[in-house]
């Protein structure tokens, strides 16, 4: 009972688990915008002011003609962190100031990486401030304050000229990136440990008010579904899963109660089928001894009145020794419809009751019976029964060989069959009998499902003998490919 558990514990917290993590990364996403946002806003606000600062000095350097303060101020940048990059940069892209005076007198590449993307669009059209990976690879927010003409710069430029030249100054984001990644983990773990307590949390309420009661009602179902019908469950609440506890108890209810009619109407049925089993077996009983005594009296009455009307004939015929051609031609013919009568009195008799059944066995009269109906038919068969070497009781012996009889009857009037084979053997205290032809075969659901026929009715009497026998009887045939008919008794201790 684990495993529905489990599952259901865990379907559980995907599904508050699932939405906490959209609800709260989206929040989280959200909040790392924001933030990112703010740290660019700050540093569109430091480098404005620095810009400021930056060209309002340079301004006064420039209308006081003073390099040394200009590139003073330069140096000055160049001792805080906060700028990697602080240039004048020249109408024609020529650095003419710098941090250090490193790069002073080179040409800035408008072509590059970090330059494209202001310089691909018009001059009007470009930003102040953008943020770009400088040539050593680190992102920067770099901005461009153009120094323009004014009336105190006509000393030395002339007038029109605009702009004069541009503070270009790059700002590290680094630190400010650090920062957020540093602030973004921290969401991070607030959201992970809010996830956590509010799965834990929300896992112990379910299972508290749910997944508990349903857990007890899984087992419960469980230990009634082996057998224990007398199982209920406690009343609780009147919630949906006390109304489904209520329910499940009025299903137990019910249950036992249809199981125990159940049990009574089998019961009933059992003892009415034991009685009607019982009752065919007296009728079978008594219509094999009613078959015995009806033989015995034909053969010991109809046999000898035939018997001494044929050797009457033969007196009346040597009595008349003078008769006439037609009298005599007369007495012959009455004689042989006497000796064909005996036989079919003695085919009677032993249909009847074979006395080889009685006398000698199964063995003997099934071979005998064999011989008798198939030859008439020129049909071949074979019996294989070296293995049954003892006497058989004989309401055994009688049931096998009506079902073995009535076989055999079926393979002649149905089968059409060129072969037969018949196999008797004791194994493991089981009788086995087999008979199985080459004949056309026939469907046993056709057969079942078609109306009171002879050949269904011969089926159904086999069956009936097999099991008042405590045995069992298989039908195994299909339109042409023969029919196998085998029937397994037990013996209780013959072997």
């Amino acid at each position: 009972m684990r495993g529905p558990d489990l599952n259901l514990r865990a379907k559980v917290s995907l599904g508050v688990l699932l939405p906490l993590i959209v609800v709260l990364g989206g929040l989280a996403v959200i909040q790392y915008r924001r933030h990112q946002n703010v740290m660019l806003e700050q540093l569109s606000l430091l480098a404005a002011n620095s810009a400021l600062v930056i060209q309002t000095n340079l301004r006064h350097e420039m209308e006081e003609v003073d390099p040394e303060g200009m590139q003073l101020l330069f140096d000055t940048l160049s001792s805080s962190d906060r700028f990697s990059v602080a240039y004048l940069v020249n109408p024609e892209g020529r650095v003419v100031l710098s941090a250090d005076g490193e790069p002073t007198g080179a040409m800035l590449d408008s072509s590059g990486p970090d330059c494209v993307p202001c310089h691909a669009l018009e001059p009007d059209s470009r930003p102040v401030s953008i943020v770009v990976t400088a040539a050593n690879g680190e992102r920067v927010f770099r901005s461009m304050l153009p120094i323009e003409n004014g009336p105190s710069c006509v000393r030395c430029h002339e007038p029109g000229t605009s702009p004069l030249a541009a503070v270009l100054i790059d700002i590290p984001t680094a630190p400010l990136e650090r920062q957020l990644a540093a602030g973004l983990r921290k969401d991070l773990l607030w959201l992970a440990a809010t996830v956590l307590a509010t799965v834990l949390i929300a896992n112990a309420v379910v299972s508290r008010f749910v997944i508990d009661r349903l857990v007890r009602m899984s087992r419960a179902v469980g230990q009634f579904g082996k057998g224990d019908r007398s199982l209920r469950l406690a009343p609780d609440g009147n919630d949906e899963v006390g109304r489904l506890a209520q329910v499940f108890n009025e299903m137990c209810e019910d249950i036992s109660l249809e199981e125990q009619r159940s049990a009574e109407l089998s019961a009933e049925v059992q003892t009415r089928a034991a009685a009607q089993r019982h009752l065919l077996g007296r009728v079978i009983s008594a219509q094999e001894e009613e078959r015995r005594r009806v033989a015995q009296d034909l053969h010991d009455d109809l046999g000898q009145d035939l018997a001494a009307l044929a050797v009457n004939l033969e007196a009346v015929r040597q009595r008349l020794p003078d008769a006439s051609e037609e009298v005599v031609e007369k007495l012959a013919q009455i004689r042989g419809q006497v000796a064909d009568t005996t036989d079919h009195a003695y085919e009677l008799i032993l249909r009847l009751r074979p006395s080889a059944l009685d006398d000698l066995g199964l063995v003997p009269a099934l071979r005998a019976h064999a011989e008798r109906a198939l030859a008439e038919e020129n049909i071949r068969f074979d019996l294989e029964a070296d293995e049954l070497t003892e006497r058989l009781p004989p309401e055994i012996e009688t049931a096998v060989f009506r079902v073995l009889q009535e076989a055999l009857t079926n393979v002649i009037r149905h089968a059409r069959a060129s072969r037969v084979r018949m196999v008797l053997a004791v194994r493991d205290g089981v009788l086995e009998a087999l008979v199985e032809d080459d004949g056309r075969g026939f469907d046993p659901e056709k057969i079942a499902a078609a109306g009171p026929d002879r050949q269904r009715l011969g089926l159904i009497g086999m069956q009936e003998r097999a099991a008042l026998c405590s045995g069992s009887l298989e039908i195994d045939s299909r339109p042409g490919a023969g029919t196998r008919i085998s029937m397994r008794i037990p013996l209780e201790g013959l072997g």
